[in-house]
């Protein structure tokens, strides 16, 4: 059974970049985890951070258990929303010691380049973890692992050139739907963004419209040795990137 690993900034982030390609993986009967790197508590307008925390966890795990995610396999590292830090040595532990305890195969992150600052720490961090993971260094975070593939997914901005598309079947697309509309305290005023619902959906349209049709995610590759396609299902090698699993 592949594993799977999945970290989000904040809660939401998770369904908007990967979540019919999480829908994907489950319905084959591979082993998800989610890990929430904060639990997004400065996002809830009105509300303070502590119980907007609580209300963003909640939606999390009813949005996780939409793409088939199992509750246990849900986790919340609470890292201040606005404070993630690649060079923090607490927090990188904490990644790296997630890492090695879940031993994943294949590992999704925000893409380096999105447009959020906390995107931005969250590939940095998760990203340090991974280059530390196969070594000797940190015994005290747990044994070695290697994760073959690194998948980078797009939420506040589109990837200039993905390498690889995840074409959604309409039943894993329908799961992402249900999994957005968890998130009611996302759901903005007059003037503000608005994802939560068929404005989280659009960007896969595009994607689908401008490569096989229909509904695809694209992810850069910061990773994926030749070994290790198989542990992604297969790849469909095209004259030209990117590539499209179906």
């Amino acid at each position: 059974m592949t594993q799977v690993l999945v970290f989000a900034p904040h809660p939401d982030d998770e369904t908007l970049g990967c979540g019919g390609s999480i829908a994907h993986h489950t319905a084959r009967g591979r082993c998800v985890n989610i890990v929430f790197l904060t639990s997004g508590e400065q996002g809830v307008a009105d509300t303070g951070p502590q119980l907007a925390g609580g209300l963003r966890e909640r939606e999390a795990q009813a949005a996780a258990g939409k793409l088939g995610v199992a509750p246990g396999n849900v986790h919340f590292l609470r890292f201040p929303d606005g404070g993630l830090n690649p060079m923090d040595r607490a927090q990188f532990l904490q990644v790296l010691r997630t890492v090695r305890q879940l031993r994943p195969e294949v590992v999704y992150l925000p893409h380096a380049a999105d447009a959020s600052h906390d995107h931005q720490q969250a590939f940095r961090l998760v990203w340090r973890g991974l280059e530390k993971c196969a070594s000797g260094s940190y015994p005290q975070a747990g044994s070695r692992h290697w994760v073959g593939t690194v998948l980078a997914y797009e939420v506040w901005s589109a990837i200039g050139t993905p390498s690889f598309l995840q074409h959604l079947a309409p039943v894993h697309l329908d799961a992402k739907r249900a999994a957005l509309s968890c998130y009611s305290t996302q759901v903005k005023g007059v003037g503000e963004a608005d994802y939560a619902g068929e404005g989280g959906i659009a960007l896969t349209r595009f994607r689908g419209a401008m490569s096989v049709g229909g509904h695809c995610e694209a992810f850069a590759v910061p990773r994926c040795p030749r070994r290790a396609r198989q542990g992604v299902g297969q790849w469909s090698q095209r004259a030209d990137p990117p590539h499209v699993r179906r």
